[in-house]
């Protein structure tokens, strides 16, 4: 387990992020947090799943699921995702997937 410098992109409908941030890397895993969530990539299952005060977001790109659990009710919804585009190395993690009509982009790089 050790830090590692990240270069994380995304793209949530109209509204681009990017940060320079630190995260753990354990094996396949890497664990970092942005300015509202915790975000977990497991890159050897293709899984990412994003934390918030309120909701967790399982994002299953291999199943094309996305599951959203709020936390307060404990009710899970679950989306059908499309996956466009998937890379996924040692250093780097991207996908591209399509919800209804809303394409989104998460590009994650260890520096």
């Amino acid at each position: 387990m050790g830090k590692v410098n990240l270069l994380v992109k995304y793209c949530l409908r109209n509204e681009n992020y990017e940060y320079n941030i630190k995260g753990i890397l354990n094996k396949d895993q890497i664990v970092f947090k942005t300015l509202d969530s915790k975000m977990i990539l497991k890159k050897d299952l293709e899984e990412l799943t994003r934390i918030t005060d309120n909701l967790e977001l399982n994002f299953l790109f291999q199943e094309e699921k996305c599951l959203i659990k709020e936390k307060n009710s404990h009710k899970t919804l679950s989306l059908n995702l499309k996956v466009l585009e998937i890379l996924n190395n040692d250093n780097y993690f991207k996908v591209k997937y399509k919800i209804d009509n809303d394409e989104f982009l998460i590009d994650i790089k260890i520096k």
